[in-house]
C-alpha cells in the first residue's frame, strides 16, 4: 500500500446539501404564518392592538406574513431604514410630539419637587446635628 491511497481515504468529504430557501410573497416576510393558538402570535397581535405604534409588534407581524401587503411594505421600509442607521452608528430618536414631551417634563418636575420637599423634611427632623464634629487642625511638624 502506498501513502497516497491512505491519505485519499482520509480525505473523503461529505457534501452538505443546502436547504432550499423559501420565498414569500409579502415584503419582509421571513417565516411561515404561525398557527392561531401560537403564544407568540397571540402576544404580538394583542400588543399591536393595544399599542399600534409598537415597532416590535409591527416587525414581528411583518416577518411572519400577518399584515396586508401595503402595511408590510411600509414596515419593511421602516425596518430597512432602522438597520441602515444602526450599521452607520447613527442613533434614531423616537418621534415624540411637543405636547407629550411638555407634559412629561411637567410631571417629572413635579415628582422632583416632591422628592426635594420630602428630603428637606427628613433633614429637619433628624437629630444628626449633634454628631457633627468640627474639622481638626492638621498636625504641624
Amino acid at each position: 500500500m502506498s501513502g497516497s491511497s491512505s491519505t485519499a481515504a482520509n480525505l473523503v468529504r461529505t457534501v452538505k446539501v443546502k436547504a432550499e430557501k423559501k420565498v414569500y410573497s409579502l415584503p419582509g416576510q421571513k417565516y411561515a404564518v404561525p398557527e392561531e393558538r401560537e403564544p407568540l402570535r397571540i402576544f404580538y397581535e394583542s400588543l399591536s392592538k393595544q399599542k399600534p405604534e409598537s415597532e416590535m409588534a409591527e416587525f414581528w407581524l411583518m416577518e411572519h406574513g400577518m399584515m396586508s401587503p401595503e402595511r408590510a411594505k411600509k414596515a419593511y421600509e421602516k425596518k430597512q431604514k432602522r438597520q441602515k442607521h444602526q450599521r452607520m452608528g447613527t442613533p434614531i430618536k423616537a418621534e415624540i410630539s411637543k405636547e407629550t414631551s411638555e407634559s412629561s417634563r411637567k410631571s417629572s418636575n413635579a415628582k422632583n419637587d416632591q422628592r426635594t420637599k420630602k428630603r428637606s423634611l427628613e433633614y429637619e427632623d433628624s437629630d444628626d446635628d449633634d454628631l457633627i464634629m468640627k474639622p481638626s487642625k492638621a498636625k504641624q511638624k
